[in-house]
């Protein structure tokens, strides 16, 4: 079983891979039935004190973007064809009972 702190640890990497800020908050979302809260309270204020301010990460977010532009052109392409459809059913006179 891993301890406290290391499931902090673990839960900020996968938080901050969604793009997440890890927060006392989602720590307890996601650790819920893991951790008692006074275990949750006790790691999350060692793993602040263990853990520098993350500046970086807004940077990290849009270098992905960049990195990636068709995947971004493909998102919005299937957003835009999921908006028409919306707008034409949207125009199709309603038929009452």
């Amino acid at each position: 079983m891993s301890s406290p702190i290391e499931l902090l640890h673990q839960t900020a990497a996968r938080l901050r891979q969604e793009g997440k800020t890890p927060s006392l908050a989602l720590f307890k979302a996601r650790l819920a039935g893991q951790l008692t809260v006074p275990a949750l309270f006790s790691a999350y204020q060692l793993w602040r004190q263990q853990t520098p301010a993350d500046t970086a990460q807004p940077q990290q977010l849009n270098s992905a973007a960049v990195a990636e532009p068709e995947n971004l052109a493909e998102q919005l392409q299937r957003i835009e064809n999921k908006l028409d459809r919306i707008l034409a059913l949207l125009e199709q006179p309603h038929v009452s009972g």
